[in-house]
């Protein structure tokens, strides 16, 4: 065998041998610890290939006699190998109760991974990171998860890229937006910011009712959300993507440090306070001067030009004009629409029996509804929630009174026909059923109408069956006097 040769394959034969053993110990201008990876046997060894282990630095302890435990590792992995080139990375692992772990990498490109073992950035941590020091440097947004809603965070702030329709977010031009997180811990609630829509910034806190969940968006209001003219009062207008809350606008008060007024930016020179339109009250008013509702007060205490209304007690010693230049032929006089939910005194002293007393007459314009129904039907003037006594009633039709039936032209049903029309339908021709007069109510001058046409049909009815039954009698007076003659033999 060759010298060269066999020394060689001694020198392998030692390392085998004795590797567990020795103490390796580089030192000089240039101490150097070499690992060296080859495939084959030492006198024919062949190229290394990737996926190849390069080199592994080992730490060691006697855990037992006979029990040899290793408690870290540092190796070098081939990526890449070629003739003249080769790629390789650095793997840290640790021991724990399942073995070693592998808990750190720094690839050939020089990405380095905490947790992963597939960096995607030079510092790529899986898990929470702390620092004691000052940070400097870029933190980024987290593009791969653009869509997912957030789980849970835990003592820490984190950027994340997001879409607006999947955290509920209304439609924008621009459908993602960066998401800020920030988990101060303790027992404190999480809290967001949003942006990267055209409609400013969003923020919303961590739900404190359910773990993981999270209150409704609330816009951050910025000059832009905010108009308005001097002197009117600012209210929220909601028109930003459905929030109630989001923008800033004007109202309908006005002040301009002396006089007030609702429904008007000009109110009335002489008037602490101007009112342009309807106005209810539901307590007390006390005013010290005239009260001009509708109209400037001129030399009355209360001038009311349209609808009032009352939920309380009025009296009125005089003569009481509403709606209408001037009250001629009645103590109350209304031109429009009167509603009164409490006793209204019109020149009386003291209202005793009634909501509603008058010592006059009195004359309504408009539509009058006496008691309190849940709704008006129809389109009637007078509607009155219970029942009416009067001595007399006079009711004025439009049309023809039902004498038509005496025409020659009149189409009378015979009996036989009405019979067939009442065993189908449950009622007489021409009269509305049961369930239409429950849904609807009766007209009580249409209902004589249509009673008086029925009478008068009924008798034409009784008048041609009179005609029949003397045609009859005649017949039977005639047959009677034959059979009394005298029979003839043939």
């Amino acid at each position: 065998m060759n010298k060269q040769l066999f020394s060689a394959a001694f020198f392998a034969l030692l390392l085998s041998v004795f590797g567990t053993q020795a103490a390796a110990q580089a030192s000089g201008v240039k101490p150097e610890l070499i690992m060296y990876r080859h495939n084959g046997g030492a006198i024919t060894p062949n190229a290394a290939v990737t996926g190849n282990t390069i080199g592994t630095i080992k730490w060691n302890a006697l855990a037992a006699i006979g029990d040899i435990r290793t408690g870290a590792t540092i190796k070098s992995v081939i990526d890449g190998i070629a003739p003249g080139f080769l790629t390789s990375n650095m793997i840290f692992s640790t021991s724990g109760g399942a073995g070693l772990t592998d808990r750190a990498i720094i690839t050939s490109s020089g990405l380095m991974g905490v947790g992963t073992m597939t960096p995607s950035f030079h510092l790529d941590v899986v898990g929470n990171t702390h620092t004691s020091g000052r940070f400097f440097g870029r933190i980024h947004y987290d593009f791969n998860e653009p869509t997912d809603l957030p789980s849970s965070y835990l003592d820490e702030a984190y950027f994340e890229r997001k879409s607006r329709a999947q955290l509920g977010l209304g439609a924008n031009a621009f459908a993602n937006g960066g998401i800020l997180t920030m988990a101060p811990g303790g027992g404190s609630l999480d809290r967001q910011l949003f942006s990267g829509g055209d409609d400013g910034l969003w923020t919303r806190s961590q739900d404190a009712g359910a773990a993981n969940a999270w209150a409704a968006w609330q816009k951050i209001l910025t000059s832009a959300d905010i108009n308005g003219n001097v002197g009117r009062l600012p209210r929220f207008t909601g028109a930003n993507l459905g929030d109630p809350s989001s923008t800033l606008g004007n109202s309908q008060l006005f002040d301009d440090g002396t006089h007030v007024g609702i429904g008007t930016t000009n109110p009335d020179a002489t008037s602490l306070l101007t009112v342009e339109g309807n106005t209810r009250l539901n307590g007390n008013t006390f005013s010290n001067g005239n009260m001009g509702l509708g109209l400037a007060p001129t030399a009355n205490r209360l001038e009311v030009l349209g609808s009032s209304r009352f939920n309380g007690n009025a009296s009125v010693g005089g003569n009481l004009d509403v709606d209408l230049s001037a009250n001629v032929d009645g103590a109350l006089q209304v031109g429009g629409n009167a509603s009164v939910s409490a006793n209204l005194d019109v020149d009386q002293n003291v209202n005793v029996d009634g909501a509603l007393q008058v010592d006059g007459n009195s004359r309504v314009d408009g539509r009058l509804v006496v008691g309190n129904p849940a709704s008006v039907p129809g389109n009637h003037e007078l509607y009155v929630n219970g029942s009416i006594i009067a001595e007399e009633v006079w009711v004025k039709l439009q049309g023809s009174w039902p004498d038509y039936v005496f025409e020659s032209s009149y189409d009378l049903k015979p009996l036989s026909e009405v019979e067939t029309y009442i065993q189908e339908n449950k009622h007489l021709p021409g009269v509305a059923p049961a369930a239409e007069m429950a849904q609807n109510g009766l007209s009580v001058g249409n209902l004589q109408k249509v009673q008086m046409e029925k009478i008068e049909e009924l008798f034409l009815h009784m008048i041609a069956l009179e005609k029949r039954i003397q045609i009859l009698e005649q017949e039977n007076a005639a047959l009677k006097a034959g059979s009394n003659q005298p029979q003839t033999r043939k």
